[in-house]
C-alpha cells in the first residue's frame, strides 16, 4: 500500500515532507523533490560492517551557470530542497520521474527508515549529456506503512541537511527539530 494525494497532504502538515516549492509536487501517489544543488562525488569511499572504518566521499558542488547544470554522463548526488520527516509508522521510496528516465537520468536510493528526518539527496546516475534547472522535479517519494512496530532511525544521517552543509551526515536545526548528535 501506498499513500495517497489526500494523506500525503494531511500528514505534511505536521512534517511528512516540508519546504515546498508548490503544491504542484504532491502527486497522485508521491511527492515530488526539487534539486536545489549538484555535487560531485570524489575520493574514495569505505565501508565496513560496524561502520568504525566507514568513510563517505567527499562531495564537490557544481556551481550552476544560468540558474542551470549541464551534466555529462557520471555520477552525481542532488541535494534535495525538500525537508522529510518520517513518522513511525511509514517508510519512504525514493524513485525517478518518468521524465528523468526519459532523459537519461538514473535516480538510486535506499530505503528512507521511519524517524528519519533531514534534508538528503538524490545519488543521480547521469547516462548521456543532460541540462538541469534549479527546482527543476527529478525525482518522486512515496511513501508505505510499516506493519508491526519499527524502532526510530537513529542514524548518523539524522537531521542531516545536505543542501545546507554540503555533504552527508551533517547535523544542523531543521524546522521544528533540534541538533542532533547522529
Amino acid at each position: 500500500m501506498i499513500l495517497g494525494r489526500s494523506e500525503i497532504i494531511e500528514r505534511s502538515k505536521h512534517g511528512l515532507v516540508g519546504d515546498l516549492i508548490s503544491d504542484v509536487q504532491i502527486q497522485q501517489a508521491g511527492v515530488d523533490l526539487t534539486v536545489g544543488k549538484v555535487f560531485r562525488l570524489t575520493g574514495k569511499g569505505v565501508l565496513d560492517f560496524d561502520n568504525s572504518r566507514r568513510e563517505l566521499c567527499k562531495y564537490e558542488e557544481i556551481e550552476p551557470e544560468d540558474g542551470r547544470w549541464d551534466l555529462k554522463p557520471g555520477t552525481y548526488h542532488c541535494a534535495m530542497n525538500e525537508t522529510i520527516e518520517i513518522p513511525l509508522d511509514l517508510c519512504g521510496l525514493l524513485l525517478p520521474r518518468s521524465s528523468s528516465l526519459a532523459c537519461g537520468m538514473e535516480i538510486h536510493s535506499a530505503l528512507w527508515d521511519p524517524g528519519y528526518k533531514g534534508r538528503s539527496f538524490m545519488h543521480t546516475v547521469v547516462t548521456r549529456d543532460v541540462t538541469i534547472y534549479r527546482n527543476a522535479r527529478i525525482a518522486q517519494m512515496v511513501f508505505m506503512p510499516v506493519i508491526g512496530e519499527a524502532s526510530r532511525y537513529q542514524g548518523s544521517y539524522l537531521d542531516e541537511d545536505v543542501l545546507t552543509h554540503g555533504a552527508r551526515g551533517t547535523q544542523t536545526t531543521l524546522p521544528g527539530g533540534s541538533d542532533s548528535e547522529g
